[in-house]
């Protein structure tokens, strides 16, 4: 079975629980009473909250984004509480919704455009984001905001369990997320790493990317040339490798809803509603 069949044999239900995984949580928020729709079941208070969100939205769409950037992802109230807590949540939460967005770009254009392109001539272009001038960028993006989870998450685990803050309190669920973050970005360096190094893992295909020029990778891949330094030496079976880093993936994609990373996801519209109730007429 190829590499793409048995990705998407395990992606499909993952992608299914995440959603249902998501569902139950909103759920929960929704028993609560909704004003104007104190009877309405849960899937029609979302609908109520859902239209007047994009209502609000087009009223000011400046406002709306202005505090999107500025208080989702950049959170300008933490940095005047703490720069060191700042930094860290700041590196985490850019750096996924950057990576996710650099990611479903790639992926979009050099899988499905560039296989429509083969029996669609229009969708042609696409072969820009797989081969061309553009395809070098896309790399040393995804690489560069990788990073910064991985820098952002190393400053968490060192606040948590080294500098300790009296306030601070870790949980069952702050380690198991902070371990899953750390692992998921080492091995995927790791595996890159590892196929700098050698070669031979890209010319045999035992992973689903076209990879860009080993010429460019020194700086592409910039971490990932890092290590592979060190790995020139070492033979590791490049299937585990793969399988060692996509399975604990999918699992922290259904473990997403379950945890406190759902706060990536509802921190956004927690901090515009607060912030509308302060301003309502800015």
């Amino acid at each position: 079975m190829s590499k793409h069949v048995l990705f998407y044999v395990m992606f499909i239900p993952t992608v299914l629980l995440f959603f249902w995984g998501m569902w139950f949580r909103i759920s929960l928020y929704l028993r609560g009473t909704l004003e104007g729709a104190e009877n309405a079941t849960p899937w029609r208070k979302m609908t109520i909250l859902i239209g007047r969100g994009w209502q609000g939205f087009w009223k000011r769409p400046g406002w709306y984004i202005k505090i999107l950037i500025t208080d989702v992802i950049f959170h300008k109230r933490l940095f005047g509480q703490s720069f060191y807590r700042w930094l860290a949540h700041t590196l985490l939460v850019f750096g996924f919704i950057a990576t996710f967005i650099v990611d479903m770009i790639k992926g979009f254009t050099t899988g499905y455009l560039v296989e429509l392109s083969h029996s669609i001539p229009f969708f042609s272009f696409a072969h820009v984001f797989e081969t061309g001038a553009i395809r070098p960028y896309l790399d040393f993006f995804l690489e560069f905001f990788s990073f910064l989870i991985l820098v952002g998450c190393i400053l968490a685990i060192v606040r948590r369990f080294f500098i300790r803050p009296q306030q601070l309190k870790t949980e069952e669920e702050d380690i198991v997320t902070l371990i899953f973050i750390l692992y998921l970005e080492l091995s995927g360096f790791f595996i890159e790493g590892y196929r700098i190094a050698h070669p031979e893992v890209v010319a045999n295909r035992v992973y689903m990317a076209n990879f860009t020029p080993p010429s460019a990778n020194n700086w592409i891949s910039f971490f990932g040339y890092f290590l592979s330094l060190f790995l020139k030496d070492i033979t590791i079976n490049p299937h585990f490798l793969w399988y060692a880093h996509v399975i604990p993936s999918l699992v922290w994609f259904v473990y997403i809803p379950h945890s406190k990373l759902l706060h990536i996801f509802t921190s956004s519209v927690t901090v515009i509603a607060d912030r509308a109730k302060e301003k309502p007429h800015e």
